[in-house]
């Protein structure tokens, strides 16, 4: 259910929600670089009206090959790298009708950016920026309102009940336990310049 979406767009634009994006140009033939933004990636291709931009133009995609870090798709209309280098950095967007509508107790990872973030006694601390997943699991990136010392003005917080404990979608907000959040990133920075120093006396 859930959609991903991009750091340089918050991938919700009103009722389009961002499914992909092209990369560099692939071949000789015009093939190009996608990369899904969806929770099982190769769903982006079972969409049957995909476009450009909010609104925008009709896109058709097909798969031709999985990569490491996404697909390589034939787009219609492209047949030359020179058309497909033009397709880089481009968006792919649906509208949020295409999608089943989610249970009262359900809702889709795009709905979470624009939320305010409170920390565990409601006070504000930021707002959700994005959400992200390299590969190992989903993270709601925070704009703080006020940088943390050490760690910055953003924060990369892994979307589990113990770090975030509450989402009210209907409220327009969701819960953050920044004291733990805070606690391991502060662990992972003293283990890594542990592991750095070990290294530089080796």
């Amino acid at each position: 259910m859930a959609k991903q979406a991009n750091r340089d767009n918050a991938g919700v634009d009103g009722d389009w929600i961002m499914v992909g994006a092209f990369g560099a140009p692939h071949g000789v033939k015009g093939a190009v670089r996608l990369k899904s933004f969806t929770d099982d990636p190769s769903a982006v291709f079972a969409f049957d009206h995909l476009h450009d931009a909010p609104a925008g133009k009709s896109v058709r995609v097909q798969k031709q090959q999985a990569t490491k870090d996404g697909f390589v798709a034939r787009v219609d209309g492209i047949t030359s790298p020179e058309a497909a280098k033009a397709l880089r950095g481009v968006q792919l967007w649906v509208h949020r009708d295409v999608f089943a509508p989610a249970d009262e107790d359900e809702f889709y990872l795009a709905d979470l950016i624009g939320l305010e973030a409170r920390d565990t006694v409601g006070s504000r601390i930021g707002t959700v920026n994005a959400v992200e997943n390299f590969g190992a699991e989903d993270l709601i990136e925070l704009a703080l309102d006020a940088p943390i010392k050490g760690l910055g003005r953003f924060a990369f917080v892994p979307f589990r009940t113990e770090l975030v404990p509450d989402v009210a979608i209907s409220d327009g907000y969701l819960t953050i336990n920044m004291a733990l959040w805070q606690e391991i990133q502060t662990g992972k920075i003293a283990e890594s310049q542990m592991k750095n120093a070990e290294e530089s006396e080796g």
